[in-house]
């Protein structure tokens, strides 16, 4: 479970390969976001102007501010989630990360290229180790109704998933990077658990196969659907008569075929988000109780270009108002067909340190489903 939790998933009915008939009798039990956009924008404009004042510092606590505000304003059941992570604990991790960030970056520019070259294969080679211990303290942060998620991967299978299957995918010329997505997947969700439940993945290959088609198909149709509009628009525009407006009518022509590629851009991770909710969180079991999701892509991209549109407008001031827009709807079209809720049992574990996801953060990874 990721920042948001369990914020997402895409279109339409459920695609678990466990037919409903064959299932235990459930409920439908929907999430609920009670965030507001005014109410976060507080939250998130004092972090910001604290982090400033006092040199980053403060971004340890307005980490945990802002994972508190999502997760406690998320209901299951009538239930909401918790966020346990230490402002100090992640202040420590993260300075030391920064440390490490800042130590890296001086050895590649001003060592020997050897020693740039041995530094970097040092990276690789930690960095399954840095994801997998993300996951684990991301996870174990994580509570509902007092019972905590975990996560219970290792080293070597994050490896494989995140170093080894990429590899694959891109010796195969990206033809096996679906694949390597789906053997990700099964990663997650094989090692996460809610108390002592495991959640397990019913997706198959063929399903991300599917995502990727469905993808390149958008960028097909929609790239040459674009090409076919600018060259009418150029005839249209370019080929106006001089005493109504030449200039005038080019501009008109160049800012509509630049709005129809900005929207365009954004349609394509859109389409991917929606396919990729809808691949994965429709396939996810703890305990006889599944995951399910009725985003789509068209909703989807309503919010993702109108939220991208207004930050730019606003110079970034409507961000945490999209955020919470976004959250919103991701967690209005999720719920969990549940057949006992109250059956798990909390599985006792040793503390996780922040360090694995301070150092993922501070190298820009992004980690999780």
């Amino acid at each position: 479970m990721s920042e948001g939790l369990i914020t997402g998933a895409t279109g339409g009915d459920s695609q678990h390969s466990v037919p409903v008939s064959m299932r235990q009798e459930s409920v439908r039990v929907p999430f609920k976001f009670h965030g507001e956009g005014g109410e976060y924008f507080r939250i998130w404009i004092v972090n910001i102007v604290l982090t400033i004042l006092t040199l980053g510092i403060y971004s340890a606590w307005a980490t945990v501010r802002t994972k508190r505000y999502f997760y406690g304003n998320t209901e299951l059941d009538g239930d909401r989630f918790d966020y346990l992570g230490d402002p100090i604990a992640i202040l420590k991790g993260r300075m030391l990360a920064i440390g490490l960030l800042v130590l890296y970056q001086v050895l590649v520019s001003f060592g020997p290229p050897a020693l740039g070259g041995l530094v970097g294969l040092l990276f690789v080679a930690a960095l399954p180790w840095i994801i997998y211990r993300a996951l684990r303290f991301n996870a174990q942060m994580s509570s509902w109704r007092g019972v905590r998620f975990g996560f219970d991967g290792d080293w070597g299978g994050a490896a494989k998933a995140y170093l080894l299957w990429p590899l694959f995918g891109v010796v195969t010329l990206g033809f096996g990077l679906p694949y390597a997505w789906y053997k990700q997947n099964q990663y997650l969700l094989s090692n996460y658990r809610f108390g002592g439940s495991n959640s397990t993945s019913t997706t198959e290959p063929a399903d991300f196969y599917l995502l990727a088609l469905a993808v390149f198909g958008f960028t097909l149709v929609g790239g040459i659907l674009l090409v076919l509009l600018t060259s009418l628009l150029g005839i249209t525009g370019f080929g106006a008569n001089e005493d109504f407006g030449f200039g005038a009518m080019g501009a008109f022509a160049a800012l509509l075929v630049g709005a129809a590629y900005f929207v365009f851009y954004i349609m394509i991770f859109a389409v991917y988000q929606a396919m990729y909710f809808q691949t994965v969180y429709n396939n996810i079991e703890i305990a006889d109780n599944y995951v399910g999701t009725s985003v789509a892509v068209t909703g989807l991209g309503k919010i993702v270009v109108s939220n991208t549109v207004l930050v730019l407008v606003t110079l970034g001031f409507y961000y945490p108002f999209a955020q919470v827009r976004m959250t919103q709807y991701l967690q209005d079209n999720l719920w969990v067909d549940a057949v006992d809720l109250d059956s798990f049992v909390a599985k006792s574990g040793d503390e996780s340190n922040p360090l694995g996801e301070e150092i993922g953060e501070a190298f820009d990874l992004g980690i999780g489903i």
